[in-house]
This record gives structure tokens, sequence and C-alpha cells, in this order.
């Protein structure tokens, strides 16, 4: 069985990507006088145009009349670059845990191992079994990551002021009781 190869991006053709997937790059830019001004330098220009050819050569976008569109594959790793560059902003602690819970199907098992390993990545305390627990703001993160991955019914996002052991997470957290 043949090893699926992935691809790699580097920072600007993320950003090709980026600027595709937001409807803000036509096929006339790169190439017209009249230049947004993020291109305006001869280099930044000439790096920008070596990595829109990279990227379309990798598949990752096509050319419709003026406009340059996602493909599938380009669609795909645009969701799973912004699902990786997710963080969790940190502040003070406004005395809120934030608890995510989620039951996801064997048959996604791979997506759940996943959510996981993001959760805990991100910050996340485990708080008993498939409910992880942080003291900082993070709906709209989960729910971006659950959709990307498909998972979004089985996962619920609580709040609550009061957790058992709450000293424990306090101390591994290191805030300050409120």
């Amino acid at each position: 069985m043949k090893k699926k190869r992935k691809t790699y991006l580097g920072k600007h053709e993320r950003e090709i990507l980026r600027l595709v997937g937001a409807g803000v790059l036509v096929s006339a830019s790169l190439v017209a006088p009249n230049l947004p001004s993020a291109f305006r330098s001869k280099k930044k220009k000439y790096i920008m145009q070596r990595s829109f050819n990279q990227v379309y050569d990798k598949n990752l976008i096509y050319l419709s009349g003026e406009k340059v569109k996602l493909s599938e594959k380009g669609q795909k790793l645009l969701r799973d670059i912004e699902r990786e560059e997710i963080e969790i902003m940190r502040h003070e602690w406004d005395g809120i845990w934030r608890i995510v819970a989620y039951d996801i199907p064997e048959k996604q098992k791979k997506e759940r191992n996943y959510f996981r390993r993001k959760l805990e990545s991100l910050g996340f305390c485990e708080l008993q079994k498939s409910m992880m627990v942080i003291p900082y703001e993070c709906k709209e993160e989960i729910a971006v990551i659950a959709q990307n991955l498909g998972i979004s019914p089985y996962v619920m996002h609580l709040i609550t002021d009061k957790l058992p052991r709450q000293w424990e997470f306090v101390e591994k957290f290191g805030l300050e009781e409120v």
C-alpha cells in the first residue's frame, strides 16, 4: 500500500491559499502593473508569483477566467491549516470554567483522537474521560475545530463556576481563586 505524501506549504504559499480562500486574489493581480500594496516591492512580487505558481502546480488552486479558486484539495488543506493555527487567548481568569465534552462514534476514531490531542495542545486538562476543561473563553475555536473535523454534533461546550476538585485545576492552570 502506497503511503500518502503530505503536502508541504511554505509561509508564502499558505498566504496565497488564504488570499484565494478569502476571494481577495485574482489572477490579474499577479501580473498587472497596479498590484495591491502588499505586492509593491519587486522582491515581494517575485516571491508571491513564485508561491502562486507552486500552489498552482500542486493543484491547490485553479484559474476560472479572471478569478482564482481553491480546488477541493486546496479547500481541505486551507481548513487543515486554519485548524492547526488555532490558539486560545490566555487572559485574566474570570472565575468561569469552560468544559468541552464529546462522545464521538468509533467510526470517527481518527477524528476523535485528533480532537483530544488538539485540546491537550491548546492547554485543556482532562476533567474525566471525554471531558476537558480550561479557564479561558474558547467556544468559537472549539466550534471551528469540530466543524472542520465533521464532529460538531458530538461536541458540547459547557460553562460553570464550580468544578469537582476545583483547587487541583486552579493549581494546574496557575490561577488565583476569584
